[in-house]
């Protein structure tokens, strides 16, 4: 006789997918109305936190109501809703936020392109250009600036999750000048110059980014040891580095032109050097949910996809570089060390 399946039935499975997108979006509104910071103010009611939204109350109810049923709300005797440590999470300004994540991840240049995956299947190519008329990088850094100050707190944001389990996994010790190339705002170079109290860093974005990294750089205590430098990743970089950081870069562009940015660090560094790429490496066999669906997501947005370690080495090669090392960590990311080739 056989033994009946252990866990709920398969379409029990498939409903909760499908909860799982609005959960998605109606914590991503909870983001964007700033209800998070109004209840670390004080436990509220519905009724007493939407006019200081700019919500209607009992909408604005039943969206609580929801947020308790996921574990991000929580509700007091008194009807009254405070946050759980998940709830914590979307509070803005403060250490271990997540609010710029969810908010950008999930706004409209985010959600169109998702709803014509299947289109993305059929053709290989990203939805956003067809959808929005330009790039993803034009739409949020030229066309639309406050989206992309929004996008940038997002990277940033991911940066800080992911940064203590990279410095707990790798090395940078010697390292005398530290260029991050694509750095935004200098999250993971300030990480990194705080191990290396003697080095020194060169912040290398396009204009409009590095020209708002200041306050980053100033908070973390570097700002004096780095050089904040722009120009364009495909056709040089600040030369002179013995350790060139990428991360969360080449994941956007493809095989060709990551390979040009390799090229253009490969040019640029000193024969000691290493080339760090963060990034979150994908297993054909056995490949994690989370980078599994970061990858469609950049089939979604971008000409770019996350790659096996072994791609990752044929891209190396084709840039005059060779894989040393692939680090795991505590997080999703995972750390490629190149260094020149022989």
């Amino acid at each position: 006789m056989s033994t009946p399946a252990k866990g709920p039935p398969p379409q029990a499975a498939i409903l909760d997918l499908i909860t799982g997108v609005w959960a998605a979006r109606a914590v991503a509104a909870v983001a964007r109305l700033g209800v998070a910071d109004r209840l670390a103010e004080a436990p509220r009611t519905a009724a007493e936190l939407a006019p200081m939204i700019g919500a209607h109350p009992d909408a604005l109810h039943r969206l609580l109501r929801a947020m308790t049923s996921i574990g991000v709300l929580a509700k007091d005797a008194g009807g009254r809703f405070t946050l759980t440590p998940i709830g914590q999470c979307l509070r803005s300004g403060i250490a271990g936020s997540m609010r710029a994540v969810i908010a950008s991840e999930l706004d409209t240049a985010h959600w169109q392109p998702w709803g014509h995956l299947e289109d993305c299947i059929r053709s290989g190519r990203p939805a956003f250009q067809s959808l929005f008329g330009m790039s993803a990088w034009e739409y949020y850094h030229t066309r639309n600036p406050d989206d992309g100050r929004l996008f940038s707190e997002n990277m940033g944001a991911m940066s800080g999750a992911e940064m203590q389990a990279i410095l707990a996994a790798y090395s940078f010790a010697g390292a005398r000048v530290v260029v991050d190339v694509g750095g935004a705002h200098g999250a993971f170079l300030a990480a990194v110059l705080a191990k290396l109290p003697q080095a020194r860093g060169v912040l290398y974005d396009r204009p409009e980014v590095v020209e708002l990294a200041g306050p980053a750089l100033e908070e973390a205590g570097v700002a004096d040891r780095v050089e904040r430098v722009s120009g364009d990743f495909f056709e040089s970089v600040p030369a002179a580095g013995d350790l060139y950081l990428l991360k969360h870069i080449l994941h956007d562009w493809t095989d060709d032109e990551c390979v040009r940015i390799l090229q253009c660090i490969r040019k640029a560094m000193i024969p000691s050097a290493r080339v760090v790429v963060a990034e979150t490496p994908i297993s054909e066999d056995h490949p994690a949910p989370f980078a599994a669906l970061v990858d469609i997501n950049m089939l979604v947005m971008v000409t770019g996809k996350e790659r096996t370690p072994e791609e990752y080495a044929a891209l190396f090669r084709r840039a005059g570089l060779e894989l040393s090392s692939v680090t795991p960590t505590a997080s999703p990311m995972g750390l490629l060390e190149a260094r020149a080739a022989p």
